[in-house]
């Protein structure tokens, strides 16, 4: 059996200055004032957005507030099939399905409703439609309010819900 031996080196004893930080400190103080003189003498190169009076343009397939889709006869395009409620990780989502006595649609939504305090905004839904019925390309992404009634949104505020001009919709990219 063979035996190691190994040796321990201690650092060096820092000097009274070094254990103060006092370099490290005004190094800190260096950057922060280079940042803000570079700010401050460049505005057209700064990270921040004016934001109400300039916007920043939306990525391709960024998800914004959801929206129902209607067929052509004008009815929604759900079919009640309960996907989008299940696969949700915040459960937000609410459907009460009805029959609707047509051979070729078993059943509809008769309430659906998502309440946009809880929602993650994850897609999860969108991907789990078998049907296109439920969408998040909107493009609106300002939805503050104050009262959090107004935050949820049933099944007449989803359908009326529809893509702004800037959205991915008229980009085509849905």
């Amino acid at each position: 059996m063979t035996t190691h031996t190994y040796t321990i080196q201690r650092p060096e004893k820092l000097s009274l200055w070094e254990r103060l930080y006092l370099p490290e400190i005004f190094r800190g103080m260096f950057i922060t004032a280079r940042h803000f003189f570079r700010n401050l003498f460049h505005m057209d190169k700064r990270m921040t957005i004016e934001f109400p009076e300039k916007k920043k343009q939306l990525p391709p397939g960024y998800r914004a507030e959801h929206r129902l889709m209607l067929r052509e006869d004008g009815s929604v395009r759900c079919t009640a099939c309960m996907l989008c409620a299940t696969i949700c990780p915040a459960r937000c989502i609410e459907i009460e399905a009805e029959d609707v006595g047509d051979d070729k649609i078993e059943k509809r939504a008769k309430n659906f409703t998502i309440n946009e305090l809880r929602c993650v905004f994850c897609g999860f839904c969108v991907e789990a439609c078998p049907c296109d019925a439920i969408r998040m390309d909107t493009g609106k992404f300002e939805n503050s309010t104050f009262d959090r009634k107004t935050a949820i949104y049933d099944i007449k505020k989803l359908i009326n819900n529809q893509a702004t001009g800037s959205s991915q919709l008229s980009q085509g990219l849905y």
